[in-house]
């Protein structure tokens, strides 16, 4: 499973916009596996991952990390 870096460390949210330059260098990083509905490990960098899947907004040109549900953040 693919780890996102994402800028924070508030693990509670319903999602997550992954436009910080870490994050997209992630996403970039795994070519064509980068496909909506895949899942990853969203990584704030704490020790802590959250399992989420994505989905690509082309109205604001971004990735967007949905957690899955029943995770203790």
């Amino acid at each position: 499973m693919y780890k996102i870096s994402i800028p924070t460390s508030a693990l509670g949210r319903t999602e997550y916009w992954l436009h910080h330059p870490r994050s997209v260098a992630d996403l970039e990083a795994m070519g064509e596996a980068l496909v909506a509905g895949v899942r990853v490990m969203l990584d704030p960098g704490t020790g802590e991952t959250l399992r989420a899947w994505l989905h690509f907004h082309a109205e604001v040109n971004c990735w967007i990390a949905y957690p899955e549900p029943n995770q203790a953040p």
